[in-house]
């Protein structure tokens, strides 16, 4: 048996040929043609409006919006500390060995959700009235929740 070793085809079409392929001369084309159709939002939704940023749900002393979470954090803060963690996909445990971190997980939510405000403003109002602050969170948590379905 004869063996002939033939050229591998080329890897696209037209390589390999020498050939230049003939050509139309190129044409103008309008980059606006025809009417467009432009989309107008009537109702915007209070998380996206404006500069993108938005307040809190609702206010530092609105305990009464969830009174169960009040209670609950009143008397067992470090424990709704942690299951808000948890919540936050972040380790349950984490309050336990972190200082503050009623304020590191509010400027984390802050930051992710596009809240007015600043660290130093997380700082003060948790050094203030951390048992506030960290129901203002939840409530706002479950806002968040409500309206994308998740946290993150």
């Amino acid at each position: 048996m004869d063996y002939q070793e033939k050229a591998p085809p080329p890897p696209y079409p037209g390589m390999g040929s020498t050939s230049v392929p003939k050509t139309s001369a190129p044409t103008a084309t309008p980059l606006l043609s025809g009417p467009k159709q432009i989309n107008v939002i009537v109702n915007q939704s209070e998380l996206t409006r404006g500069t993108g940023y938005r307040d809190w749900h609702d206010g530092l002393c609105s305990c009464g919006n969830n009174c169960g979470n009040c209670l609950l954090t009143a008397l067992f803060y470090p424990c709704v500390e942690c299951h808000m963690y948890q919540r936050y996909g972040e380790c349950f445990c984490t309050p336990c060995v972190i200082p503050m971190s009623g304020m590191v997980l509010a400027v984390k939510h802050r930051s992710r959700h596009r809240i007015v405000g600043s660290i130093s403003g997380d700082c003060c109002t948790f050094m203030c009235c951390a048992p506030c602050a960290l129901c203002r969170l939840y409530r706002d948590m479950v806002y968040v929740e409500g309206v994308n379905g998740t946290l993150n």
